[in-house]
């Protein structure tokens, strides 16, 4: 998915202007690039937030327009305010033909676990990979087929097959998704003969008699 998102240049000033941006409107950002001091940059908040929910659960290349330059980034760090949930500061890192790149891809797992016919519970335990590949290469998603676990069965990282272009340090024994049993209900068992207990109460005297 290639997003479109307009940028604009920022001096490098004291702590207190990242507020003052913000407060503006602004979402301030680093460009880091192989072997380069990183570019500071800002955003228009609105309209990035806004584009920034289209790459929600997919890989997202931005293409930003700087001065009249355009740098193909991906997000590689984000810090988000913890009660609005915007964004409050970036970090992008440059794309660049023929030379190999590192970031996560989303998982998404198909089909219905014939386990989970049978009672099992299907558990998904990871969402997202860790790949290296070229820039051009980079897939949107890694598609894991679920439907042949059945119940105790499980599929590992050397069960899936990625492309010859693309590698990932993920171990081979790491679990991605597995059918697990259903609980067993516990059964409660109650001995004959077991004596009751009675509550006892004490009975009040009328108001009347009492006040005798």
């Amino acid at each position: 998915m290639n997003i479109k998102i307009e940028a604009t240049m920022r001096e490098l000033g004291k702590k207190s202007d990242l507020n003052k941006f913000r407060r503006e409107g602004f979402i301030p950002a680093v460009i880091y690039g192989e072997g380069q001091i990183g570019t500071n940059i800002l955003l228009k908040n609105i309209d990035f937030q806004k584009q920034y929910k289209k790459s929600i659960g997919a890989v997202a290349i931005f293409e930003l327009n700087l001065a009249g330059k355009k740098i193909n980034v991906f997000i590689k760090d984000k810090q988000v305010h913890p009660v609005s949930r915007e964004f409050v500061h970036v970090d992008f890192v440059e794309l660049h033909p023929g030379k190999p790149i590192t970031l996560n891809v989303p998982i998404h797992f198909i089909g219905v676990a014939k386990g989970t016919k049978e009672g099992g519970l299907l558990e998904l335990l990871h969402h997202s990979m860790e790949i290296s590949c070229l820039p051009k290469d980079i897939p949107e998603e890694i598609e894991i087929d679920v439907s042949n676990l059945g119940i105790g069965e499980s599929i590992h990282f050397k069960d899936i097959h990625l492309t010859e272009h693309i590698t990932s340090s993920m171990s081979d024994v790491t679990t991605l998704a597995a059918v697990r049993a259903p609980k067993k209900e516990e059964v409660v068992v109650v001995e004959k003969g077991a004596e009751e207990t009675k509550a006892v109460f004490k009975k009040e005297p009328d108001s009347e008699k009492a006040a005798e």
